[in-house]
């Protein structure tokens, strides 16, 4: 039986997440927004408070999706800007359940270009979001790919841009991840993607850095000076 497959399209306000993640899966696969299940509550629910919108379409609205979609093992996606590492508890869950997890990260060069585009997006009818949440979600996604991006099977790098003032987004691939290793970069990448190929670069030294050692010092413990904590019987 074929792998089933997990999609989670992360980055910044702005970003193009919601417009161009149909085009890049099968046609009919599911995908959780998040965006979109709240906006549908606060029309089914005008009265209730934002607060409480949110909590259920981050709890047992979500629980449900994963539970059907699991159930069937389909390819699914959802939705995040990747703000809190909780979204890596999710993920974990597709992964101990068999499913092969795939980021698609769309960055933007600037905390600007986020805010830039959140407006512009308003101006046509859109959703607002706060600026206080537009530069958390800007900087702490960042950081989330930064740390766990070696949790997912494969990753994808790409930026949303227009070009000759058309207002339809296109995409441009930076960098493609197999298994923590870069297979396919850009010529050239924005600081925010050159970030992510030097941080694999230091992990791959350090990996090097422990055979090399280990090839010299056969018989030496490669964990010798971390602390471990107290063992039994001392």
């Amino acid at each position: 039986m074929e792998q089933p497959k997990l999609f989670v399209f992360a980055g910044p306000n702005g970003a193009g997440k919601s417009t161009l993640s149909a085009t890049m899966l099968p046609s009919g696969t599911p995908v959780f927004d998040g965006d979109k299940e709240l906006a549908r509550l606060r029309q089914q629910f005008p009265g209730l408070d934002s607060g409480n919108l949110y909590d259920a379409v981050n709890g047992h609205i979500f629980a449900n999706w994963k539970e059907q979609v699991q159930a069937k093992r389909m390819d699914c996606a959802f939705e995040t800007n990747f703000r809190s590492a909780d979204v890596m508890s999710t993920v974990q869950e597709f992964k101990d359940k068999g499913y092969q997890a795939q980021l698609i990260y769309f960055g933007l060069d600037s905390l600007e270009a986020s805010i830039e585009r959140v407006h512009a997006r308003v101006a046509m009818g859109g959703h607002a979001v706060a600026l206080d949440n537009i530069t958390a979600n800007y900087n702490e996604g960042f950081k989330n790919l930064e740390k766990h991006f070696e949790e997912f099977d494969n990753v994808l790098l790409v930026r949303s841009f227009t070009e000759d003032n058309q207002q339809r987004l296109k995409l441009h691939p930076y960098l493609k991840i197999e298994q923590g290793q870069v297979k396919e970069q850009a010529e050239q990448i924005p600081d925010w993607a050159n970030k992510l190929v030097r941080r694999i670069e230091q992990k791959q030294q350090q990996r090097q850095s422990l055979i090399q050692k280990k090839d010299r010092d056969p018989g030496e413990d490669l964990d010798q000076g971390y602390d471990r904590g107290p063992s039994i019987g001392r």
